[in-house]
């Protein structure tokens, strides 16, 4: 294999390792404050009412958090997509 080639290749090894290092990096805790909070503002949008009406919990397996605001719950997954839970489901 020409010198060259290995050279390019390792350079872009290199590149591709660093740049996933650091994007790992970026990754954000979940802090369950700020997404109950999140989660409250989305329903006052949505559907009025106030922020403090709003608990949140942990969930389980795939849900992470759930939180019910009124009468409607939101589960929570890891890669913090919300979604209204099924109908009677918690």
């Amino acid at each position: 294999m020409p010198r060259s080639v290995l050279i390019t290749t390792a350079g872009l090894v290199l590149v591709a390792a660093l740049g996933g290092y650091w994007l790992g990096q970026r990754q954000l805790d979940l802090d369950a404050t700020d997404v109950i909070n999140a989660v409250a503002a989305r329903h006052m949008a949505e559907h009025g009412g106030a922020d403090t009406a709003c608990l949140g919990w942990a969930g389980t397996g795939e849900v992470v958090f759930q939180v019910r605001c009124d009468d409607v719950v939101y589960h929570v997954d890891r890669f913090g997509t919300v979604r209204l839970a099924p109908e009677g489901g918690i």
